[in-house]
């Protein structure tokens, strides 16, 4: 991880990496719940993307960036860690982009293929992206860098998949204040950190938005299907962990700990 230092120098300060059986006890079978539910309420169109989607800021944070990225130029985006693929769906019915999703989760994939099988999907890391050099416009990064104690290998991948003008996309719940926070699993970045660390990969702010969590049907979408998994899922062996953290980041945001913003690198 980068910080200041205080003669304005960059130093790396070594935080612990997270929990990657945590992480995927978070995501694989909630993830089967989720899809179960939304396709047995039949949802569908908008409200099936935000059931899918359960991330705070949205779609207020999106409306934002798809106007920040609306000059960019054609070809394929970008989704990375992009879940069940709500957030992509939404993307391509609204401004009509065709959009691949890339996610490490197996469980996220099988859940994404069976609410939005006419998505592209793709089985991989943030390090190591199945993506030619230069070749995407957009990359959309929901979610993902509050699971990450070091960007730079997410970064330093960006740069070799995007185009000479590319642009990040990314939305997620940021530090408060200026200091990065370690709780595991989470990293919860400083934009100030993040755009340190950008900006050594030859990135710079281009736009930034933060989202008034008072409003928005996209929220509630998601939570019905969260409290249906309340009701089914409260006996699996991966519901405590998975209910535990809803509950923490929920208790951090309502702190005012950490805001849901987006921002645009280009």
């Amino acid at each position: 991880m980068i910080h200041l230092d205080d003669s304005g120098n960059y130093i790396r300060v070594t935080t612990p990496s997270f929990n990657a059986r945590l992480v995927d006890t978070l995501f694989d079978a909630p993830a089967r719940w989720r899809a179960d539910i939304i396709t047995e309420f039949r949802l569908r169109g908008a409200e099936r993307c935000a059931a899918a989607s359960p991330t705070p800021g949205f779609p207020q944070l999106l409306d934002s960036i798809m106007v920040a990225l609306a000059d960019t130029p054609d070809g394929g985006w970008l989704d990375i860690g992009g879940g069940l693929g709500g957030t992509a769906s939404w993307i391509e019915r609204t401004h009509h982009r065709e959009v691949i999703v890339a996610d490490a989760a197996m469980g996220s994939l099988s859940a994404a293929r069976r609410l939005f099988p006419l998505l592209s999907l793709a089985a991989a890391r943030v390090e190591a992206l199945p993506i030619r050099d230069g070749s995407v416009p957009v990359a959309i990064v929901s979610g993902v860098v509050s699971l990450l104690d070091d960007v730079e290998p997410l970064l330093a991948e960006l740069r070799r998949v995007l185009h000479h003008h590319g642009r990040i996309a990314m939305t997620d719940l940021w530090s408060a204040t200026s200091t990065t926070f370690d709780e595991v699993p989470n990293t919860f970045w400083s934009l100030e950190d993040l755009t340190c660390v950008a900006t050594q990969h030859g990135f710079e702010v281009v736009h930034l938005a933060a989202a008034d969590l008072s409003t928005g049907w996209w929220s509630s979408s998601a939570e019905q299907v969260s409290d249906e998994i309340d009701e089914r899922y409260s006996g699996e062996s991966s519901y405590t962990e998975w209910r535990a953290d809803v509950d923490h980041l929920d208790t951090i945001i309502r702190a005012g700990r950490v805001i849901p913003a987006g921002l645009v690198l280009g």
